[in-house]
């Protein structure tokens, strides 16, 4: 389905959970909307139900997210269910890796085709201070793990943040040399206290793409992907640069997303929200009919910027 601006919206990003196992300090430092707490989020069935009406406007690739989606229970419930609906091309997750070495299986197994995961420094002492208490071994293991059973390319998601993981840029392109991993260098983003507050701490790719002359550009095949990619070269993986601050990417957005409690969320980067909880009683027909009306009214871009101030942490949008 194309949205007002005649963009194809084709990928659904879908927050399972708000609770997360880390507190890493550009989400929720303090850790006080990650914790154990009543959780008011969608049943598989209801998340069920909403794909399936995504994928009758077009929706064809979702990718679960949380807070931390490995910590719900029935995670491998909710991806069988969205694997078997007919139209569904791909389905990915974003995670922490923290408990990935003894469930990639089983989540390969409900349907799970790829993984991102979160890894902001190779350093046990660091990483365990930016994600607040994180175990690197336990990550690496997980990475290790999805490799073996063919889970690839595993994608490598790292939020650069000045003085404290940016001398890590060089041994974090190195993960890239013999196996088949996209390291991907985010751009930090205003959301949330920490990134509202540290706007100064933000390193732009463009400066990391210039210093590195060995880096080969790579033509973009998915003009949908937010990420632009380069090579080293005689490596075998990739190295990605996503630059939501320094080169607005909205006018090629394919995207949506879903909140664990029930929002549909058309830009991560503008507040406007649409609750969808009350609606999943309704028909199929009537309920398609406000999904499709959603996806049209997307607005054209985000709105980063100096005075942009996010109704809700990455935590409780999806990362």
């Amino acid at each position: 389905m194309l949205d007002q601006y005649g963009r194809k919206i084709e990928y659904m990003r879908i927050s399972v959970t708000q609770k997360c196992n880390l507190k890493c300090i550009y989400c929720d430092p303090d850790g006080e909307n990650c914790k154990d707490s009543k959780d008011d989020s969608l049943t598989p069935r209801e998340f069920e139900k909403v794909v399936r009406s995504m994928v009758e406007a077009g929706i064809k690739k979702i990718r679960i997210t949380g807070g931390e989606p490995l910590l719900r229970r029935d995670i491998c419930e909710i991806i069988y269910r969205i694997s078997e609906i007919d139209g569904i091309e791909d389905i990915g997750m974003t995670t922490n890796g923290i408990q990935l070495l003894k469930m990639a299986a089983d989540l390969k197994a409900a349907g799970l085709h790829r993984l991102n995961i979160s890894l902001d420094s190779l350093k046990p002492e660091k990483f365990k201070f930016i994600t607040g208490g994180g175990d690197l071994k336990k990550t690496m293991a997980g990475i290790d793990r999805a490799l073996s059973l063919g889970m690839t390319p595993v994608k490598i998601n790292t939020v650069l943040i000045k003085g404290i993981n940016d001398d890590e840029v060089d041994d974090l392109i190195e993960l890239t040399r013999d196996r088949p991993i996209e390291v991907r260098f985010i751009e930090l983003m205003p959301m949330g206290s920490f990134g509202e507050d540290n706007r100064d701490k933000i390193i732009h790719n463009d400066d990391l793409i210039a210093t590195r002359p060995g880096l080969q550009y790579l033509e973009r095949t998915d003009k949908g992907s937010p990420a632009v990619y380069y090579q080293m070269a005689g490596y075998t993986g990739k190295i990605g640069f996503i630059s939501p601050m320094t080169h607005q990417f909205c006018s090629d957005c394919n995207r949506i997303r879903l909140t664990s409690d029930g929002k549909i969320r058309p830009c991560l980067g503008n507040n406007g929200e649409v609750d969808i909880r009350e609606a999943l009683d309704l028909k199929a027909d009537n309920f398609n009919q406000i999904v499709r009306q959603i996806i049209l009214d997307k607005p054209k871009g985000h709105h980063f910027g100096a005075d942009f101030t996010s109704s809700r942490r990455m935590n409780m949008i999806g990362g």
